[in-house]
């Protein structure tokens, strides 16, 4: 049985009155039965004795409630201090109570140190975190999410702070969650997930074990730019491979025919010699897009900014496709103000400009059109030029401007071209401050457009 601390101290009062009344009256009692006193006159004195333990428990009780409400009055402000997180400032006159208050004002010292040294630490880590380029986060046994980085809601477009939910239904990736139980399993895992979208994208996740309580920690990167590198590096290759595979082979029949005999006979040798040289030059070509490719790639490209007419930069492009356009019957629509302007390379322009339409007139059906029109807006001049060939599907379009890439390689080779031509175009107008796209032109056809900025201070951005 519990007994409270009023009960003690009431307790405690009357053992003390009754133990001194007690020793009062014995002490007494012995000394009058030495000094001979008569009984009756004893019996007086126990009544009187009686009577005075009476009051003295009394009086017991009452200062030991006395005593308990002060006690209690003053541990209930040290406990309403330590609620309310307040120091301890009052003295106490007890010397138990000064010494409880002094050790509390001790406590609440190092609390409030420690308590601040944590959230300091913990602001670090959560900076350290934010600052990673991966995403982090960590869930405890039920799957529940305890940690997030910015990284990770960036990484998944999410508004709000996911603390506290499951993370199955902040990530609905069946791999992930796999993952993520094996390691609440004690198991270190790593796999690769792919992520749906209108760009879908390549995720490393590293899960781990964390702590005791069969939590886990997960760290996921975005590895979609890499993936996409090493696959133009292997296409690149390939591509580079092949390219050149055709006109070495040739040369290289070609030359070898040449020895064999050939090289007696006025006609064969002209045409094995004809041969050659539209090979090498083809060769030469490839290797000079290349080189061209590299210095822009590399900055090593000097680009002189100046105000570059838009509309001679057009007619100088048609220029050189007027016999091809001619030969194929296509009819060429420009709509091109005479006096806008760009300010950017006059060479780079007029190569952009003729990569476009050189391009557009090669894969342009026979009888079709070519329309090239420019408009200026909020600081950007954008120029787009636009055939009615076979089109372009919606996988492609992000690709055509890389390096040898080809949509069907069959025709392309058919229409002759290094497979540098938007490559260049890219990197030039890129190097120019400027962008490149391309869209679908209706209902058949492609539409390729660049945007440059139109004077000497910075356009404001596109939406």
């Amino acid at each position: 049985m519990r007994i409270d601390l009023r009960t003690k101290f009431l307790l405690l009062g009357v053992a003390l009155a009754g133990a001194v009344l007690f020793g009062v009256w014995f002490g007494l009692d012995a000394l009058l039965a030495r000094e001979g006193v008569s009984d009756a006159a004893r019996g007086d004195l126990r009544t009187v004795v009686y009577v005075a333990a009476g009051c003295a428990a009394v009086l017991a009780v009452v200062f030991a409630m006395l005593a308990v409400r002060f006690v209690r009055a003053t541990l209930s402000s040290l406990t309403q201090a330590i609620e309310r997180g307040r120091s301890v400032d009052a003295a106490f006159p007890d010397e138990l109570l000064s010494e409880l208050a002094a050790t509390y004002r001790r406590l609440a010292s190092d609390l409030v140190r420690v308590d601040s040294s944590l959230a300091e630490e913990h602001s670090r880590f959560q900076a350290v975190l934010n600052g990673i380029d991966a995403g982090v986060f960590a869930v405890d046994g039920e799957g529940r999410i305890t940690l997030t980085n910015t990284a990770f809601l960036e990484m998944f477009e999410i508004a709000e702070s996911p603390v506290g939910r499951r993370y199955r239904e902040v990530v609905p990736l069946a791999a992930l969650h796999d993952a993520v139980l094996e390691a609440q399993q004690g198991r270190l895992v790593r796999t690769e997930l792919r992520v749906p979208g209108t760009q879908p994208r390549t995720i490393v996740a590293n899960a781990s074990p964390q702590g005791t309580g069969h939590g886990a920690a997960v760290v996921l990167r975005d590895v979609s730019a890499v993936r996409h590198l090493e696959r133009v590096r292997r296409d690149f290759v390939a591509n580079i491979s092949h390219e050149l595979r055709t006109p070495v082979s040739v040369i290289q029949t070609s030359a070898e025919t040449l020895l064999d005999g050939a090289l007696e006979d006025p006609v064969h040798a002209r045409e094995f010699a004809s041969r050659i040289e539209r090979h090498a030059s083809r060769m030469s070509q490839i290797i000079a897009g290349l080189l061209d490719l590299a210095r822009l790639e590399a900055g090593q490209q000097s680009l002189a900014k100046e105000s570059v007419n838009v509309r001679a930069s057009v007619e100088r492009a048609l220029d050189l496709v007027q016999a091809s356009a001619r030969d194929k019957g296509l009819e060429v629509e420009v709509e091109v103000d005479p006096e806008l302007t760009v300010h950017a390379d006059q060479k780079g322009v007029d190569q952009v400009l003729s990569n476009l339409v050189v391009n557009a007139v090669k894969y342009a059906d026979a009888g079709g059109s070519i329309r090239i029109e420019a408009d200026a807006k909020k600081g950007w001049v954008k120029v787009m030029v636009a055939d009615e060939g076979p089109g372009i599907a919606p996988e492609h379009r992000e690709r055509v401007f890389e390096r040898f890439y080809r949509i069907d390689k069959g025709r392309s080779r058919e229409t002759g071209g290094t497979g540098l031509g938007l490559a260049i175009v890219k990197h030039l107008t890129l190097a120019m401050g400027g962008t490149v796209g391309v869209e679908p032109r209706e209902p058949r056809g492609s539409t390729f457009w660049v945007r440059l900025p139109a004077g000497r201070e910075a356009p404001h951005p596109i939406a």
